[in-house]
């Protein structure tokens, strides 16, 4: 295969995401506090989300709901979600690269499996969520979708798919002609969400399986792409 760039640029990454989702020992409502008390000094500005408006026993009984997180605090270009069954760190606005990205992933784990909270670790997962503005995507991708012999991808398409590898499957999205809001601008283009998760049992080191999941998403997003048009988004590889 060939070698993958390190970046394009401009970075089209609009949002990268770190997920855990579990199984906790602990009381649901209680979560949130355990967690913020470890994050506190680092973490801030706490903000209630949406799904809290809904009644508890709503919350508790809706399987589509157990894994929305309930509150997020922030820092600077960090922000992280928690529920009672799943916690997350994101980098917003501009995408600090995979060295900064990782090496907060790390130190956010430890800190979290310090608490001893998780007794079941159900997915973890890697998702970066890009935007490719005035491109239609299924013009410059060597993926084709064809009904009756006629390709699609003239008008608007919304496709998914899950694309199994070694250790784990990213579920892919791409969608055309889409709209984007980032830093209050709308932004119009094609969008493409790679959400790539990791079977952590196959690996002897947490660090090992996370950067095995973000080649994963990393060879799925370049191979996407037709070379002649990854030409022009200004590729950059290791020794250049």
């Amino acid at each position: 295969m060939e070698k993958l760039p390190l970046s394009i640029n401009p970075c089209p990454i609009i949002e990268s995401i770190f997920e855990i989702r579990f199984e906790s020992s602990f009381p649901g409502d209680a979560i949130f506090g355990i967690i913020f008390n470890q994050f506190k000094d680092e973490f801030q500005n706490v903000e209630q989300l949406p799904v809290l408006q809904l009644p508890a026993a709503i919350r508790t009984q809706d399987p589509n709901l157990k894994f929305i997180p309930h509150y997020k605090i922030k820092k600077d270009k960090f922000i992280i979600q928690i529920g009672p069954n799943v916690f997350s760190l994101t980098n917003v606005k501009d995408y600090c690269g995979w060295k900064i990205f990782s090496e907060k992933i790390f130190d956010t784990y430890n800190k979290l499996s310090e608490l001893n909270l998780i007794q079941i670790q159900l997915r973890t997962a890697l998702r970066y969520i890009n935007i490719l503005p005035d491109i239609n995507i299924f013009e410059k991708t060597n993926l084709g979708i064809q009904f009756n012999d006629e390709k699609l991808g003239k008008n608007q398409v919304n496709f998914t798919a899950e694309v199994p590898y070694e250790h784990g499957a990213s579920n892919l999205k791409l969608i055309n002609f889409a709209e984007a809001i980032f830093e209050n601008q709308v932004i119009k283009g094609s969008i493409v969400d790679i959400d790539t998760y990791v079977q952590l049992d196959k690996f002897e080191s947490f660090t090992e399986a996370i950067e095995c999941a973000h080649t994963a998403e990393k060879k799925l997003f370049y191979n996407l792409l037709e070379k002649e048009f990854l030409t022009t988004l200004n590729p950059i590889y290791e020794g250049k």
